[in-house]
């Protein structure tokens, strides 16, 4: 028998026999259940890891040190900087101090549940970025099932607080009116604009270069982003294919990136060498790219002195997209536009928000029988 059930008080022991070491000793392990049926699940699956010699290792290694592990064996090669980034910050600032002194072959779901608890109770974050915490604990303890540091994933027994769904802002048509009107001959001019009128996100504009832009043709090429990671600036290819985009430029667009064109031109020969031909659009005078999170910072400042309602950038995105379908485009075009992988990320994000009284379809149902 490779082990045992035995009840003690409320829960369930479960024993396995790991055999002996090399002094004679014998080795066990011990892991409490809270159902017998729990725990007999255990055992089986123990068992059945040690019929085909699938045991996993034996040694002392903590959760910190797993997760150290995780992240210069697997991270390092098979995640973007930005993702690793990510998941440096949850471990080393939240995870660390709280599980990382747990050997890691006793890691107990309730380990994980209460420190989801002390996240939300403790820490004040909310359910969604428990949720963040649960994928990066989730992904590196799938690792370590396939690297034979564990039996099973704990992460999977554990409960998770609900969502929140996050409710952006939109702003009206007169109020996007407003706005462009404010911005003219300021920094924030060529940001808003590509935001309210081609739905950029932030990463674009900051991404996007000369090269990009044909104004014989009117058109603009999404080809690369920037973006950071702590205090790295990261450049890259959009996070998807259908990121990937060539988007047609209107009249006002245009106008105002000719502005900025022969605004950089001016500023070159006026600084000559000390002049950074970067190749970027949206850049200081100096022509060095702005850090990327400054965009956010200054809009935030502007609506705030402006009195608009409190809106971040990217929900300029989310106006571009509401306009649109109030102006009759479908839902395709506008995930198109948008660089949405597909249909069902512009309907999960955007659809609640577009029509909630659901005006046109009562209103078709209502036509349809007058013709009658």
């Amino acid at each position: 028998m490779a082990g045992s059930i035995q009840k003690i008080g409320k829960k369930f022991r479960v024993t396995k026999e790991l055999g002996k070491d090399q002094n004679g000793k014998r080795q066990r392990e011990y892991v409490y259940a809270s159902t017998e049926s729990e725990a007999k699940k255990l055992l089986a699956e123990f068992e059945y890891n040690q019929q085909r010699n699938l045991l996993v290792q034996t040694s002392e290694i903590t959760v910190l040190e797993f997760f150290e592990h995780w992240l210069d064996n697997y991270v390092k090669y098979n995640c973007e900087k930005t993702t690793e980034y990510g998941y440096r910050n949850i471990i080393f600032k939240h995870i660390a101090p709280y599980l990382g002194h747990i050997p890691l072959q006793k890691l107990q779901p309730s380990h994980i549940q209460q420190y989801y608890k002390y996240l939300m109770d403790e820490k004040g974050l909310s359910p969604n970025t428990v949720h963040k915490h649960h994928a990066n604990i989730r992904k590196a303890l799938d690792y370590g099932l396939k690297q034979q540091f564990l039996y099973r994933n704990v992460a999977d027994a554990v409960s998770l607080p609900r969502r929140r769904k996050f409710e952006g802002h939109s702003y009206t048509k007169e109020q996007l009116v407003l706005l462009l009107e404010k911005v003219k001959e300021t920094k924030l001019e060529l940001p808003v604009t590509l935001s309210i009128y081609l739905g950029l996100r932030r990463e674009e504009i900051c991404g996007l270069k000369w090269k990009s832009i044909d104004f014989n043709n009117c058109t603009l090429q999404i080809q690369e982003v920037r973006t950071s990671a702590g205090k790295d600036v990261v450049v890259k290819a959009p996070k998807t294919e259908k990121s990937k985009r060539t988007l047609f430029l209107n009249n006002e667009v245009i106008e105002v990136l000719q502005k900025t064109l022969e605004q950089q031109r001016s500023f070159k020969q006026t600084l000559g060498k000390d002049y950074i031909d970067s190749e970027y659009v949206f850049t200081r005078d100096d022509g060095k790219p702005y850090r990327v999170n400054s965009i956010t910072e200054r809009f935030n400042e502007f609506i705030q002195r402006n009195n608009f309602p409190k809106a971040r950038l990217h929900d300029l995105r989310h106006s571009f997209a509401s306009v649109l379908y109030e102006e009759g485009v479908d839902l395709l075009a506008i995930s198109q536009a948008l660089g949405h992988s597909d249909i069902s990320t512009t309907s999960r994000i955007y659809t609640h928000r577009f029509d909630k009284t659901h005006k046109s379809t009562v209103s078709a149902m209502s036509n349809a029988l007058r013709k009658e």
